[in-house]
């Protein structure tokens, strides 16, 4: 009997935990679900940055009853100080330890020469769509690892139809002349175990007199802080005329950059409590999320969203800009803003119509409920694929 044998590249997969590092441990453990489900051998090479390597392996759930005879999985370190040096130690590692069934890589890497056939995920293209936020070398690099993958690799992994299609358009590639295969996001295991908030407690929460917002990441143009801004511009000028509510805050959780304070340019709202809070740990974001009415997303390109999927699972209802994750992820039904409605006054009358119409409220929930529903097979539609691909199943 054949015995399936997978390297499970991760070298991106970092402490300070970004969305290809959830991606990638989110996907390794439905793996190893499918396993314990199946009780059908598996071996899995991990290999992953030596500093990193522990957090990894600390985070998968490995069943007990998974023996050797099921499950033989190796965390194996990967040494580099820049990407030559680890692509270099990487691909020497992969032929030293023999052929692989599959040889996946959770995100793009200049490898081309593999003990098997290849695969990695492409997350997104917004270098491509918004190129005016990247340097020419970001650009370069990056249009590079796409154009590698198209010459060399068995197939390209992609994580949703809008990046599929971003892929298609700039590169004039289809399934005629190269094979896709959908390894979907989805919503994170450390998320599913979070108690989501009970409907009479997001409805007690509108029934007070204040309005409290949540912004989740980067600080800068692309994730749209500069779209943020004009809108607390705007709630800040009418304050005064605003009888629904006796106080506003707006909490900015992320990284400030180098574009930060030009986007501010010394401006800090009077009636508006706005507060940079920085990385805020798991049990703090979520308290703050349950806490907030809305939470803004008005990037201008996004891979997936990862806290839009967090914000929905909190119930915490999203003001979101019109880009085609969204549009897929929320349906095309939903209320997007773009810089046709302007990022002021049309977003505060949809809250207010929020909060003052209980039946309009009720069924924006109700659909949030049912994307979370949607969501929550991401990670495990992508592991069978992938463990369909190399013949597992």
């Amino acid at each position: 009997m054949k015995k399936n044998k997978l390297a499970f590249i991760a070298i991106s997969y970092i402490k300070k935990y970004d969305g290809v590092s959830v991606y990638a441990e989110n996907l390794l453990q439905e793996i190893i679900n499918i396993v314990d489900e199946r009780k059908k051998y598996l071996y899995i090479d991990v290999y992953v940055k030596g500093e990193s390597l522990s957090l990894l392996r600390s985070r998968i759930h490995i069943p007990k009853n998974l023996d050797k005879n099921i499950l033989d999985i190796r965390f194996i370190p990967v040494k580099g100080n820049n990407t030559i040096t680890k692509t270099f130690y990487l691909t020497q590692l992969l032929y030293k330890n023999g052929e692989y069934d599959l040889v996946y890589m959770t995100n793009p890497m200049p490898v081309i020469f593999t003990p098997g056939p290849k695969i990695k995920t492409i997350h997104d293209f917004s270098f491509k769509v918004v190129p005016e936020y990247y340097s020419m070398v970001a650009r370069l690099y990056s249009d590079f690892l796409r154009r590698i993958s198209i010459k060399f690799d068995d197939a390209i992994g992609y994580i949703s139809k809008s990046s599929l299609e971003d892929f298609k358009k700039f590169y004039k590639v289809s399934e005629k002349n190269k094979k896709f295969i959908y390894l979907p996001n989805g919503i994170p295991f450390k998320i599913l175990k979070m108690r989501r908030p009970s409907i009479e407690s997001i409805e007690e929460k509108f029934n007070k007199n204040y309005l409290k917002i949540i912004v989740v990441g980067r600080i800068n143009r692309h994730k749209g802080f500069d779209r943020v801004l004009q809108f607390v511009k705007y709630i800040d000028k009418i304050f005064q005329r605003i009888n629904l509510f006796d106080d506003i805050e707006v909490n900015i959780v992320g990284k400030q950059t180098s574009e930060t304070n030009l986007i501010l340019n010394g401006y800090f709202p009077n009636n508006v409590k706005l507060n940079f809070l920085g990385f805020l740990p798991d049990n703090e974001l979520n308290k703050l999320y349950e806490e907030s009415h809305f939470c803004f997303f008005l990037s201008r390109n996004e891979g997936y969203g990862l806290p839009l999927i967090e914000s929905l699972w909190m119930r915490t209802i999203p003001i979101l800009s019109n880009i085609p994750i969204f549009r897929e992820i929320m349906g095309e039904d939903y209320i997007f803003f773009s810089d046709k409605t302007g990022y002021d006054k049309a977003i505060y009358e949809f809250i207010e119509q929020i909060f003052k119409n209980k039946e309009y409220r009720m069924k924006i929930i109700n659909k949030i409920d049912k994307i979370v529903e949607k969501e929550k097979n991401g990670y495990k539609i992508a592991a069978k694929n992938l463990l369909s691909f190399m013949g597992y199943l």
